[in-house]
């Protein structure tokens, strides 16, 4: 049974409790009411009631495989007297309604012990083991995944995508282009500075100056020669 089931089982344990109580306080006096009419008022809700039990038990027992002690000593808490409640009614005797009497008892004891059972069911449900706690997480995280994998989008959706991967995979191969060029210029620049630094300003005489003429340069490592005597 999956937690979802779980949970509408022990909301539909809740509703079945409450509408059988609300029938043992209609106002009717059942203890007059023959054992046969009796046990038709109730058995279709009595037998789903015990029915949902027996799931809940199965789930609980997945849940806390450590407490299946308790969680069977709840369940026989909770069918017992609902066992007894439908022996009583058929047995016979020369006093039927005596049985009468003696089944609602049978009854209000089930109706108590339901209610335990339902406050017990919630707190496994709030409280499984670590060991199923994860097995849970791990179990809704495939399914999460599964049902992204699964989830089906237009066409013109879909269009729009391929089209934008398109273009991010063009833009991704012009900065790549950029990249290099930018390299490649960064390089250049290098060696322009390296000739740069290969020359050096040539002194000029004051008297030789020019106004507004710029220094000659030379270049660092041109050996100067003496001039002719």
């Amino acid at each position: 049974m999956s937690i979802e089931d779980f949970d509408l089982n022990i909301s539909r344990f809740g509703e079945l409790l409450q509408r059988i109580t609300a029938s043992m306080a209609s106002g009717v006096i059942l203890e007059r009411v023959p054992p046969s009419d009796l046990w038709n008022m109730f058995e279709a809700d009595l037998t789903v009631l015990r029915d949902l039990a027996g799931h809940l038990k199965e789930t609980m027992l997945f849940l806390n495989p450590e407490k299946v002690p308790t969680i069977e000593k709840c369940f026989r808490a909770l069918t017992q007297p609902i066992n007894a409640f439908k022996d009583i009614l058929f047995q016979k005797s020369e006093e039927p309604l005596a049985n009468s009497r003696l089944a609602l008892e049978q009854l209000r004891k089930a109706l108590v012990e339901g209610s335990d059972f339902l406050d017990f069911t919630k707190e496994m449900r709030k409280n499984p083991s670590v060991g199923i706690s994860e097995i849970l997480r791990l179990r809704e995280i495939y399914k999460a995944k599964e049902y992204v994998s699964s989830v089906s989008i237009p066409e013109t959706v879909y269009a729009r995508f391929a089209g934008l991967r398109r273009n991010l995979e063009s833009l991704k191969l012009r900065v790549s282009d950029l990249e290099q060029a930018i390299g490649e210029l960064g390089k250049s620049i290098e060696n322009v500075q390296e000739e740069i630094a290969r020359f050096r300003p040539v002194a000029v005489e004051p008297s030789a100056e020019k106004e507004g003429s710029e220094p000659s340069l030379v270049v660092k490592d041109r050996k100067e020669t003496s001039p002719p005597s």
